[in-house]
């Protein structure tokens, strides 16, 4: 069987159920998916969603949200009017920032990149961009780089806008454009697929899935989840 074809059955068993799933740990606090709120909900914490367990850090977003006290950190134009002090307090408050330092500036300089050039809405940027992912990684990855540390990287900007695709309304263009994320699953499942070898680079495997699905009725991004579950479950069922 050819990779291209194992890889599709992959999907195939995952989408059927036959690949076991974690329970969701994006928890999020059920805005309406279209809102402002929703947009800068599943925006701000993908920028400092690093080297650390992703399920923690988004139980503490919800918390951080919930406070009525610390909900403000969500909303750029309120960042805005507060001292670097009091958003560090309470970024900490709930973990939801780990690094005292660095976590608290990302938070910041994303919250005022959105106050300065996009009247505080994620979604005005992707109007400006027209939804198209090619637009909106020019624009963050280039045009604007200095406003949006970390999430213009190349790896947190597919897990954000991957992130975005799933808990909002959005619908990007040229979807293909956004990269599979090569975490340690997705770097374990291509090599057990026979499609890598251990010493790729990440930036190296992530070009071999976009020309191996090129063409194919899937998008790069599509197979994370995939990975993700099929590596945590020992990579059963077999293909």
């Amino acid at each position: 069987m050819q990779i291209l074809d194992r890889v599709l059955k992959l999907h195939g068993l995952f989408k059927q159920g036959e690949i076991p799933t974690l329970a969701q740990h994006e928890v999020n606090p059920n805005l309406p998916k279209g809102s402002r709120e929703n947009y800068l909900y599943f925006t701000l914490p993908p920028s400092i969603n690093f080297q650390r367990q992703s399920p923690a850090m988004w139980a503490a977003a919800l918390k951080t949200w919930n406070n009525p006290k610390t909900n403000y950190l969500f909303f750029p134009e309120k960042v805005a009017k507060k001292t670097r002090g009091q958003v560090q307090k309470d970024l900490l408050k709930y973990k939801l920032a780990l690094q005292p330092n660095k976590h608290i500036d990302i938070w910041t300089a994303i919250s005022n990149a959105f106050n300065k050039h996009f009247e505080n809405d994620p979604r005005k940027l992707f109007e400006v961009a027209d939804w198209d992912v090619t637009k909106i990684h020019q624009i963050i990855q280039q045009d604007l780089r200095k406003d949006f540390p970390y999430i213009s990287g190349p790896k947190m900007a597919n897990y954000w806008l991957y992130i975005l695709s799933h808990y909002t309304d959005a619908k990007f263009k040229n979807m293909e454009e956004i990269s599979i994320i090569p975490d340690t699953h997705v770097l374990q499942c291509s090599i057990k697929l026979g499609l890598t070898t251990p010493e790729m680079s990440s930036l190296e495997v992530a070009a071999i899935w976009k020309d191996l699905l090129n063409g194919s009725s899937l998008a790069p991004i599509e197979m994370h989840p995939v990975l993700w579950n099929w590596s945590r479950n020992n990579f059963l069922p077999e293909v």
